[in-house]
């Protein structure tokens, strides 16, 4: 599965993510008096999670649970095409920190460009917001190094002063060094946000993804596997798919690339403290399922601190 060149998807988004920041900064320059910078939005954040399960394992008793530390800095541009037209051009780096395996430490850079139509006049207008955006992935483990390309839709509509709901589709493609890492997936999602007071807002999501995911097993668990201790269907399955002896979360441990369903929830209680810094509590859960019908179960709750500059 690793490409020896981008998808024509891949090289589109490519080129219009760099054509639409190139036009941000054209028009912040042309027609602004002032500079870029005054209109420029930057936000930091801080998460630590307890993940189970972070290591995708099918056998339970080898199911590795862990701590992650995540640091955020993302900026954001924005400009107004016309009353109803907004461009915006925004990058992010992200670095994640996994306690006890740090072979699977990473730090992200990824620049996006959104374009978001408003019908009609006031807050309970229709939104359709369409995106794309391309980054790299630095990984600590070579393998999983490379390039990740993304396209989205979504559209959402505040029913309520205080409550919207929203739904989008998503495509990610990660072109990784290893064919053991490289995914192509589609995720399809729907959420509300609810503002119960000035302070305290409750959201929830749930999404579906299809496409590639990356799994891991113990050395004799794989073992167990290759010799058709499973049976026929998965040993079959496994052995047309790419893996490679990784290391991640054990001496000997195996990374498998395999196709599957997964499905996804979220809860989110968010306090702000003011119109500048937040604190977000979330649980989330997700239950992938292979095409040979090994599941994957994995849940994980989080603390993330947010401040807008």
């Amino acid at each position: 599965m690793a490409h020896a060149s981008t998808t024509p998807l891949s090289q589109f988004c490519r080129l219009c993510l760099l054509g639409g920041l190139l036009a941000v900064n054209a028009r912040a320059q042309s027609t602004e008096p002032a500079g870029w910078a005054d209109y420029l939005h930057l936000t930091a954040s801080a998460e630590t999670a307890w993940v189970e399960n972070i290591s995708r394992t099918s056998y339970e008793p080898t199911r590795k649970d862990t701590v992650t530390e995540e640091l955020n800095v993302a900026g954001s541009l924005p400009r107004q095409l016309a009353p109803s037209l907004l461009l915006v051009g925004s990058g992010e780096l992200d670095s994640l920190l996994v306690h006890d395996f740090d072979l699977t430490d990473n730090l992200t850079a990824t620049g996006r460009l959104s374009l978001q139509k408003k019908f009609g006049l006031g807050p309970q207008a229709w939104v359709l917001q369409a995106s794309a955006g391309a980054g790299y992935k630095a990984a600590r483990f070579g393998d999983d190094r490379g390039w990740t390309t993304e396209a989205g839709v979504e559209l959402s509509k505040r029913v309520l002063t205080n409550l919207r709901f929203s739904g989008n589709l998503n495509w990610v493609e990660h072109d990784a060094a290893s064919a053991s890492f490289d995914t192509d997936q589609y995720t399809y999602a729907f959420a509300a946000r609810w503002d119960i007071n000035e302070h305290w807002t409750l959201a929830g999501d749930a999404s579906w993804l299809k496409g590639d995911i990356v799994a891991n097993a113990a050395p004799f668990v794989w073992a167990t596997m290759l010799a058709g201790g499973f049976g026929p269907v998965i040993h079959d399955y496994y052995t047309s798919r790419p893996w490679s002896v990784t290391n991640l979360y054990g001496a000997g441990w195996v990374s498998y690339n395999v196709e599957a369903d997964v499905n996804l929830w979220s809860l989110t209680l968010t306090y702000a403290a003011s119109d500048r810094a937040s604190v977000d509590l979330r649980y989330g859960t997700a239950y992938a399922v292979n095409r040979a019908g090994v599941a994957y179960p994995s849940d994980s709750w989080s603390a993330r601190l947010n401040y807008r500059f």
